[in-house]
């Protein structure tokens, strides 16, 4: 998953460091600890990508380092997201979605979404769960249809497989139903 967005962005790795970055600088041990601790890892947890991806951002300017005196004589370098580092989350958050973004890159959605909050806030993080809903709801149907005309001509796996897949688009719909309700909840009560 580790691909180019456009050509002057970051690739989807470095999106993700730099949300992690936003969140709390650390230390690239830090970084790559949260890649193998969580579902983060599904865009990378080795060194051999981690490293070398925040070696690029700190080369584009977009994250900074310094050295931070440790339990005796350990020093860590931490690293924090800089201003351009901002911007370009930013700007890769607002991406607009549609049905084809959503059938094709709904792991990167969610990315997006995990840092939304603490990025830009409740009321564009309630937007952006409007248009994953309605981006869904374009793209499900065609899935129903498909299923309901094809279905029968198809290899039972391969049937199930697509049952599968809508099952799981349709769990992302009611889901996005359930934090939009929760996040005007929220809203409402600040």
């Amino acid at each position: 998953m580790n691909r180019m967005i456009k050509k002057s962005s970051s690739t989807l790795l470095g999106y993700a460091l730099l949300g992690v970055l936003h969140q709390k600088p650390a230390s690239g041990y830090d970084v790559r600890k949260i890649f193998l601790e969580t579902a983060m890892g599904n865009f990378s947890d080795s060194p051999g990508s981690i490293y070398p991806a925040l070696r690029r951002l700190q080369e584009r300017k977009l994250v900074t380092a310094h050295i931070e005196q440790g339990a005796g004589l350990r020093r860590r370098r931490i690293l924090r997201i800089t201003p351009a580092g901002l911007v370009e989350l930013k700007t890769w958050l607002k991406t607009p979605m549609d049905a084809r973004a959503v059938a094709r890159k709904l792991d990167e959605w969610m990315l997006r979404f995990s840092f939304f909050d603490g990025v830009l806030g409740e009321w564009e993080t309630l937007g952006f769960l409007e248009s994953f809903e309605t981006a869904l709801k374009a793209y499900v149907p065609s899935l129903q249809e498909f299923l309901l005309t094809s279905g029968s001509k198809m290899s039972i796996s391969g049937r199930l497989a697509l049952e599968n897949g809508l099952l799981g688009y349709e769990t992302q719909l009611r889901w996005a139903a359930h934090a939009i309700k929760t996040y005007k909840r929220k809203v409402k009560s600040s």
